[in-house]
């Protein structure tokens, strides 16, 4: 994708598709198309790009829109009007899904969904292999961007950072 020519090591501790399943991708291509169900893909993009550029063009036309994912990174896209979906196996193996509007990604993680972007840049994603700034984790990026905002104010504010070793770290990893 257009993020592995920006930072080759993207997704790099990702282990590719089992053969098995991708031997079962052109069949099901065949029974969603089947049932009629309108199949999206373009080279260069992942999924989340294209769900989350079709949630934001039907919320322009007034429509609710619900996503469900694994993938707490679509929770940059939750909005009035889309809904974020994000199912959760629980204790005896029952999974419960739990709801993200924008006030409750506020009410869970501290930051905006826009901001949240923000959060995952300086705390890094393992998941996607981004190694964010060290010494910076969840806790800490929460703290910095709801007292400054954005990383771009972060950086404004460099010296009014008290903790050394996290300035210093900062200032290195830009």
């Amino acid at each position: 994708t257009f993020r592995h020519h920006m930072y080759e090591q993207y997704k790099g501790t990702r282990k590719p598709m089992p053969a098995e399943l991708h031997e079962q991708v052109p069949v099901i291509r065949e029974v969603l198309k089947a049932m009629g169900i309108l199949i999206m893909e373009q080279p260069g993009l992942e999924a989340d790009d294209i769900l989350g550029t079709m949630a934001k063009r039907a919320m322009k036309e007034g429509l609710e829109v619900s996503l469900i994912s694994g993938d707490r990174d679509l929770l940059q896209i939750a909005d009035t009007r889309i809904k974020v979906r994000i199912p959760k196996t629980k204790g005896g193996g029952r999974t419960e899904v739990e709801d993200y509007y924008p006030e409750d990604v506020v009410n869970k993680y501290g930051v905006t969904p826009l901001q949240f972007i923000e959060l995952k840049a300086l705390m890094g994603d393992t998941a996607d292999n981004i190694p964010g700034v060290p010494k910076v984790g969840e806790k800490t990026a929460t703290s910095l961007i709801v007292e400054y905002g954005s990383i771009e104010n972060i950086y404004a504010h460099i010296e009014e950072i008290s903790k050394k070793s996290i300035k210093e770290s900062l200032m290195t990893n830009r």
